[in-house]
């Protein structure tokens, strides 16, 4: 069973500070494409976002890119693509002395896991739970003043 949409939001809230926290304080955050990109811009992320499919480097060379970066967040997709290219690009990455981070899109993943399948659709769930929540309290107030 889920937990309530006030349960998911405040996580999911908690964890996009986390994330926008970390490329504030020299965090590179990684995702697929442009798409990704502008959602998490569009949460409040400052900080530096590379995207991978626009470089039109393959993973190693994507990697040598950021050799002098020491923290790399890696926000790809959960779909078969994106959990392969998390991993990999940790793999290479910490490979290279990069300190690769996996542990805020593995709990994003977690979170989300029926939910999201792309960094895409993060702020649609967001709007999403956050007006459900707005929802579940008119209708409790609705019933508090009939009672």
């Amino acid at each position: 069973m889920r937990a309530p949409a006030r349960v998911r939001f405040e996580r999911l809230h908690k964890l996009i500070e986390r994330i926008n926290y970390e490329s504030e304080n020299g965090g590179v955050i990684i995702v697929e494409g442009a798409r990704d990109k502008d959602s998490l811009r569009r949460l409040g992320v400052k900080g530096k976002i590379l995207c991978l499919q626009s470089s039109r480097k393959n993973t190693f060379e994507f990697a040598e890119q950021l050799g002098g970066e020491k923290r790399v967040i890696v926000m790809t997709d959960f779909d078969r693509q994106g959990v392969f290219l998390a991993h990999r690009l940790s793999r290479v990455l910490n490979s290279q002395d990069a300190h690769a981070d996996i542990l805020l899109w593995r709990e994003l993943r977690s979170l989300t896991r029926s939910e999201l399948r792309s960094i895409e659709e993060l702020p649609r769930l967001y709007e999403r739970l956050e007006s459900e929540i707005v929802s579940h309290r008119t209708i409790v107030s609705d019933q508090r003043r009939h009672a």
